[in-house]
């Protein structure tokens, strides 16, 4: 029914036609990475996959923790998991893609209209992360639509793996009513890495769909009732020897208010309210091992004022959210409370216990939490002379966690014996700072950026009680319930220089964590790896350390005019460079190697060609008992003509991605062994603007 739904949605796009055209992503930085804005077309050109991560990696410092075509999280100047935060229509993404790089983030970026990166006081409107905040918006955040009827139709074919793409999009609109109407459908089968094997379950099935029906009564009021369902099926590559797949759903019905009153000093309210309904199961040779759901109901309230010499945004949201999740070989159906027999809580953890000196837990390996969550933030901005402009921004958070161990077994309940608060409420608050000044660019005179932030960030659920076997990952994983807040004051400078055809722009930055949350693996004191008892796989610990992360990006343009008197001939380069290191200066696990790009691109008239070469250093900088990662080189290009036919728009694009055909492995995978990055790939795609 759901791919039925999307066909109609992309017949009735090609029979559309109007005079306008759609709005292009665009990917913006904050401030002083306001250069790097790249529209839709620039994405997709240097995407290496279709996921959020692939679309960003080629970005100043940005990696992407991904493996095969479906994970793909992005990772900010070495900030991964809960230290991105990932907003889709300025609303927290309720997926559970910052608990393990096996989850897909619920978000399909090809049919958003704009990506914005956020860092510094800027970022502290949304949230109060080391990595910085994402913004992914689409049509149903975009302004009320011009009257008409306007439309995009896009599509794509790959022969490795065989795979295509099909989205679209409409908008019906006069000037108090508008209806906007949305498909995307995805499918990929297995690919094959650089060495010619075929990866197994590998193979990726999206589908989404979108409506917005929106009244504006009159030029200061607008309402929007809005809806968004995605549906992923997946593989994943691990080891097992049986096949292990993920199925996510996520639902959104969502209501808007605009207001634009008639005060000098307000200009903007709005009031934003959102149910979200996700949920995903786990199986390994067709049975429900694992079921995780997250349901969250959001209310916020946003202002955009301007006073004196100041501006800027204030912001104030509640949100109730709720996580169950279920391990029981192929009993994961749905959640439930388990049997009690009325004996004594927790026995069997507490053999293990006693016999290997851990709490290991077959059962299921977190209580359901419920989390309520109070923010408010404001980020202000005001010129102190013609050229610098001050900008500062306050994030306040409370939330309130309970937890509850019904779901799981009798059996493997955390004893009290063993900790007696391990499930008492929490209430817990952070606050977070930042300034910034920033310099603008005149008469070829340098611009720059410079932010100081201090940052706090309460451990999640999963780092606090999770305790038990990862299927997709293969891991077992110990949470810590006496981890403290994560603080890190962050310091974070760009400088942009512009002269004539030259171009350079460099980015560093010096974060200092206090408590740093990861995940390390476990050894025992003679050194060997420690083993679960249950599945035979390795064991890792949530663990908190001071830790500093050190890096920058160096990104230097050259543009020429080759064939008519503006610029059409542009040669880059750009270097990129990390060290992430804990309080006795060994090297954190999963940090990022170095990289450096060149390329080159031609642009005249309705031609377009870019090639670039990019190699990723050998990964050198481990942590004890990590294993290295070999170096690779990446070498991509991109072709496209276009044609004006009337009032309409039509592309017609190749693409080809890891040309040189290597066998390569992300560092930054937990499963790079089994599931390397995909060798050589050609993508033809057609779009359709009218």
């Amino acid at each position: 029914m759901r791919k039925l739904g999307l066909s109609i949605i992309a017949l009735l796009s090609g029979i559309a036609s109007a005079d306008d055209k759609l709005d292009s992503i665009t990917v913006y930085g904050s401030q002083g990475d306001a250069q790097q804005s790249q529209d839709s077309e620039s994405l997709r050109k240097g995407a290496t996959n279709s996921t959020l991560g692939g679309y960003l990696d080629s970005l100043p410092n940005v990696d992407s923790a991904s493996y095969g075509e479906a994970v793909g999280r992005p990772v900010i100047r070495g900030m991964s998991g809960y230290r991105v935060k990932i907003l889709h229509n300025d609303n927290q993404l309720s997926d559970l893609s910052a608990m393990s790089q096996d989850h897909a983030v619920a978000v399909a970026p090809r049919a958003s209209e704009r990506i914005q990166l956020l860092k510094g006081p800027a970022s502290l409107l949304y949230a109060a992360q080391a990595g910085g905040v994402i913004k992914i918006s689409d049509a149903l955040d975009a302004p009320f639509p011009e009257p008409g009827l306007k439309g995009e139709l896009s599509g794509d074919i790959r022969s490795d793996a065989e795979s295509y793409s099909l989205d679209s999009h409409i908008s019906l609109a006069n000037e108090h009513w508008a209806l906007q109407l949305g498909g995307l459908t995805q499918e990929s089968d297995p690919y094959k890495s650089g060495d010619g094997e075929t990866i197994a379950d590998s193979d990726v099935n999206t589908d989404q769909g979108q409506f917005s029906l929106a009244w504006r009564p009159n030029s200061s009021n607008e309402l929007q009732i809005n809806g968004t369902s995605l549906e992923k099926d997946y593989g994943i590559p691990n080891a097992t020897p049986e096949a292990t797949r993920i199925n996510m759903q996520r639902d959104d019905v969502g209501f808007k208010y605009r207001y634009l009153p008639n005060p000098l000093w307000l200009d903007e309210i709005t009031l934003d309210l959102l149910s979200s309904d996700y949920l995903h199961d786990e199986t390994e040779g067709g049975r429900k091992d694992g079921l995780f759901g997250q349901e969250q109901q959001r209310g916020t309230l946003n202002l955009a004022w301007a006073m004196t010499e100041w501006w800027g945004e204030s912001r104030i949201s509640y949100v109730n959210s709720e996580l169950k999740v279920c391990h029981e070989h192929g009993a994961c159906d749905d959640f439930e409370d388990a049997f009690r027999s009325g004996g004594p809580l927790g026995e069997s953890m507490e053999q293990y216990v006693m016999n290997r000196g851990l709490p290991y837990s077959h059962g299921h390996p977190m209580p359901d939490t419920q989390s309520k969550i109070w923010q408010a933030s404001t980020v202000a901005q005001r010129m102190l002379s013609d050229s610098y402009e001050l900008i500062s921004g306050i994030h306040w958070q409370s939330r309130q966690l309970q937890a509850d161990p019904d779901n799981i077994q009798e059996q493997w309940v955390y004893p009290t014996s063993l900790d007696p608060d391990y499930y008492d409420d929490r209430n817990d608050h952070t606050l977070s700072l930042s300034l910034g000044v920033n310099k603008q660019a005149m008469d070829a005179t340098p611009s720059w950026e410079i932010s100081l932030s201090y940052l706090e960030r309460l451990p999640s659920v999963d780092e606090l009680y999770w305790n038990g076997f990862h299927h997709a990952t293969d891991s077992y994983i110990f949470g810590n319930s006496e981890l403290d807040k994560e603080r890190s004051l962050n310091l974070d400078f760009d400088l942009t220089l512009e002269q004539n055809s030259h171009r350079m722009q460099v980015s560093t930055f010096y974060y200092r964590f206090s408590d740093y949350i990861y995940q390390d693996r476990g050894y025992d004191e003679s050194g060997a790896a420690l083993i679960d008892p249950f599945h035979i796989s390795q064991v890792w610990f949530t663990r908190q350390t001071d830790a500093d992360f050190v890096g920058g990006s160096l990104r230097y343009e050259n543009r020429q005019a080759l064939l008519r008197a503006q610029p059409d001939l542009t040669f880059w380069g750009q270097i990129d460079l990390l060290r992430a290191t804990d309080s006795d200066g060994e090297d954190l696990p999963r940090t990022a190697p170095a990289s450096a790009e060149i390329g080159v691109q031609f642009e005249q008239q309705a031609w377009l060609a870019k090639l670039s070469f990019k190699r990723v250093a050998k990964a050198r900088n481990l942590a004890p008992q990590e294993e290295e990662t070999a170096g690779y080189n990446w070498l991509s290009l991109y072709l496209q003509h276009d044609w004006q036919l009337a009032d309409q728009e039509l592309k017609l694009w190749l693409k080809g991605e890891n040309l040189l055909d290597e066998f390569a492995q992300n560092h930054l995978s937990v499963l790079k062994d089994t599931a390397p990055l995909p060798g050589r790939q050609i993508t033809a795609g057609i779009d359709w603007r009218f």
